[in-house]
C-alpha cells in the first residue's frame, strides 16, 4: 500500500467519527423526546409514591404499627383448699389434726405442721383451729366453725395459747 492511500484512509476516519457520534447523539434525543419523563429529576416524581396509580384508593400504603405489649392481669389466687377439721391432737409443743378434704369424701387424713394439704402448708396446730398458708397468703380453720376464714397476721394471733389435748374417736 502506498503511504497516500493510508493517508487517504486516517482522513476519511477522523472525518467520520464525527458523524457517527452525532448520529449516536440524535438518536439519544429522539428516545429522551419519546418520554419525557425520563427529562425530569427523581425529587419531582413523588406523586406516584403519595399515591399509587394502582391502588383503588389511591392512598400510600399505612405505615406498620408496631405491637403493643399486651399486659395480662395476673391470674386470680387460688381459693383455699375445702377441708373439714375432725379433731386436733395436742402433744408437748407439737400436735397432728384430722381433717377431711372435698376432693376424698370418706378419707380421713392426718397433718402435722408443716405438711402439704392441697398446695396449703400446715402453718400452726392450735388447739381448736388449724392456720394454712401459702405464701403471704393464711387461712384460718375452725374446729366446729364451719369453712376457711382467711386472717392477716397480727401480734395477737402470735402469742402463745395454752395447749389442751383434746381427743377425739377416729
Amino acid at each position: 500500500m502506498s503511504i497516500a492511500l493510508q493517508v487517504l484512509m486516517v482522513v476519511a476516519l477522523c472525518l467520520c467519527v464525527p458523524l457517527a457520534r452525532a448520529a449516536e447523539t440524535s438518536e439519544r434525543d429522539d428516545a429522551l423526546a419519546n418520554n419525557p419523563v425520563e427529562l425530569q429529576p427523581l425529587q419531582q416524581l413523588s406523586a406516584t409514591k403519595d399515591k399509587p396509580l394502582f391502588s383503588p384508593t389511591r392512598r400510600p400504603p399505612p405505615k406498620p404499627v408496631a405491637p403493643v405489649a399486651r399486659q395480662e392481669p395476673p391470674p386470680p389466687p387460688a381459693p383455699p383448699p375445702s377441708v373439714v377439721v375432725l379433731g386436733i391432737v395436742s402433744e408437748n409443743g407439737g400436735g397432728r389434726a384430722a381433717i377431711r378434704t372435698a376432693g376424698t369424701s370418706d378419707k380421713v387424713v392426718r397433718v402435722r405442721t408443716g405438711d402439704d394439704v392441697d398446695g396449703w402448708k400446715v402453718e400452726r396446730i392450735e388447739p381448736r383451729r388449724l392456720v394454712l398458708t401459702q405464701g403471704e397468703r393464711s387461712v384460718d380453720l375452725a374446729m366446729f366453725g364451719g369453712g376457711a376464714k382467711p386472717t392477716k397476721p397480727t401480734k395477737s394471733a402470735e402469742r402463745r395459747i395454752p395447749r389442751l389435748k383434746v381427743v377425739t374417736p377416729d
